[in-house]
């Protein structure tokens, strides 16, 4: 299946405890965070849909917004992929988290290639998963319902009902560039790492985004 035929969904509702701001809107190059990423989507992508708790923040941007459908005692990934998928217009979403600025666009070829008969397709690094990398169609819907209605909010607890696909990550890129694909922004140290990452993507020394 090709990137163009899916959504992508972007989860903006972290707290950015460890940030003191909006960590999504911080500067990176001549754009922000979590724009560098949907420069990325937005080019592969039939839609982005972002989830998020401050509309207000991404109105100008050219992405579909909602705000979590279940809203339980707490604000979780888990809530965010259920709405994403819930308001995405394609049967598959790639899902991500919005402080993933370097997603490598042949990872996300290469991973909806893989699409078609599963309802996850999730990368893996030896023994652990990437469930905010990961291709989700939308029969995921009343599995993760189910769980929300408990109160339960670990997003592989619910594989077990659903056709699920693991892909090692060296088989996406075997060339070792995914590396940078799954970091994320969460503290001071961590964003001044991209900021250093970015320039030398855009100097050519490094291979991504």
């Amino acid at each position: 299946m090709k990137t163009s035929e899916m959504s992508a969904v972007i989860l903006a509702g972290g707290k950015s405890s460890r940030m003191g701001k909006n960590k999504l809107l911080l500067p990176l190059g001549d754009s922000t965070i979590i724009g560098t990423l949907l420069a990325t989507l937005s080019q592969l992508f039939g839609e982005c849909v972002l989830v998020t708790d401050h509309p207000d923040a991404y109105r100008d941007w050219p992405v579909k917004i909602t705000a979590d459908l279940i809203c339980g005692p707490e604000k979780n990934s888990l809530t965010g992929i259920h709405a994403g998928l819930s308001i995405a217009s394609n049967p598959y979403s790639f899902v991500v988290a919005g402080d993933m600025p370097f997603v490598e666009p042949e990872l996300l070829t290469r991973l909806a290639a893989l699409s078609g008969k599963e309802d996850v397709i999730i990368p893996r690094q030896g023994e652990h998963f990437q469930p905010l990398s990961a291709i989700y169609h939308k029969n995921c819907l009343p599995h993760i319902e189910e769980l929300l209605a408990r109160q339960h909010y670990k997003i592989l607890d619910f594989f077990y009902a659903v056709r699920v696909r693991h892909v090692d990550v060296a088989e996406l890129l075997p060339d070792g560039s995914q590396r940078w694909s799954f970091f994320n922004v969460n503290s001071p140290d961590d964003y001044r790492l991209a900021q250093e990452l970015f320039a030398q993507f855009k100097a050519g020394r490094l291979k991504g985004s």
